[in-house]
């Protein structure tokens, strides 16, 4: 009876994790004031959601090296966006950051923590890859020089999968 039961909830475990994490579709607005939805960013291909802040010093260290996989990838239908967590009195720093370091991919501001609730963030950077039907196929916490090389290799897996 005890192993009937392991494998019930081991089995529930793992339906919800397959499909239940796809239920995180949101609109946000970007800097550039424009509007997105999640669902339509994953659509067109592999879509990375990191949440990141000017105050952590990882966080800018990843941030130019997600620049590099952006414009790498972004052709073959693979996009950032870069879920800013500052508070509103130092957001308008952001847009400053973003120009000075070249930034070409969708950033959008959590002024009131919404976001990083929806993804239980405890810690950043969180970086959340998600494929093209809107499952997370690759979620990291923090960053080191070389954590984008690992981070590369879910993008060309999910970039291949049909």
């Amino acid at each position: 009876m005890k192993s009937k039961l392991i494998i019930i909830c081991l089995l529930l475990a793992a339906f919800t994790q397959q499909y239940g994490q796809n239920k995180n579709d949101f609109s946000i607005s970007l800097l550039n004031d424009e509007k997105v939805k999640l669902s339509e960013v994953y659509s067109n291909g592999p879509a990375l959601v990191t949440f990141w802040a000017l105050w952590c010093k990882p966080c800018l260290s990843e941030m130019k090296a997600l620049n590099g996989l952006y414009e790498k990838y972004h052709s073959e239908g693979f996009s950032i966006l870069a879920i800013n967590q500052d508070t509103p009195r130092s957001s308008g720093k952001v847009k400053s950051f973003v120009k000075s370091n070249g930034l070409n991919f969708m950033i959008a501001l959590d002024l009131e923590k919404e976001y990083s609730e929806m993804f239980n963030v405890q810690a950043i950077p969180l970086s959340l890859l998600f494929d093209r039907s809107g499952r997370i196929v690759y979620r990291h916490t923090g960053y080191l020089p070389g954590d984008e090389d690992e981070l590369e290799k879910e993008i060309i897996k999910t970039l291949t999968e049909k």
